[in-house]
């Protein structure tokens, strides 16, 4: 029983990705930042309504930023995740008289956004709480509450 299937052009396609990466014309790169502390999950511990600026700091620590709205203060804890890659193969072809050379590339990137804010009233005790974890957008899903 004969194979109908050329593997003539299959094998050239294969020399062709091979040489490249024999040749050093194969890229790769990646990257991981991370900016900012581990954000703490909302704690049971600190009720809306009763529990103070002064206990929040003990359980939390220092926020990444404080915001003075008008008397109200805000306690906001974030941080930020990017991972981002790259792969790229280039065959240069400008040594057999050709104008410029053959490019290939695959690109990818993630950005995520740990977030917790405590709002204070002027008097120091906690009127609110917003939390979200793995948001592409920081407070996204806040705005439309």
């Amino acid at each position: 029983m004969a194979c109908h299937f050329d593997l003539k052009p299959c094998f050239a396609l294969c020399l062709l990705l091979l040489i490249p990466m024999i040749a050093g014309c194969l890229n790769a790169r990646f990257e991981k930042i991370s900016k900012g502390a581990d954000v703490p999950a909302p704690s049971t511990g600190l009720k809306v309504g009763q529990a103070t600026l002064t206990d929040a700091l003990k359980q939390y620590g220092a926020p990444a930023d404080i915001v003075d709205m008008n008397g109200k203060v805000a306690l906001i804890y974030k941080k930020s995740f990017y991972q981002g890659g790259q792969i790229s193969i280039g065959i240069p072809l400008s040594g057999l008289s050709f104008p410029s050379s053959l490019r290939m590339e695959a690109t990818g990137s993630l950005m995520r956004h740990d977030l917790l804010a405590l709002f204070f009233t002027p008097d120091g005790i906690l009127s609110e709480t917003m939390y979200e974890r793995g948001a592409s957008q920081p407070f996204w899903e806040s705005f439309w509450k």
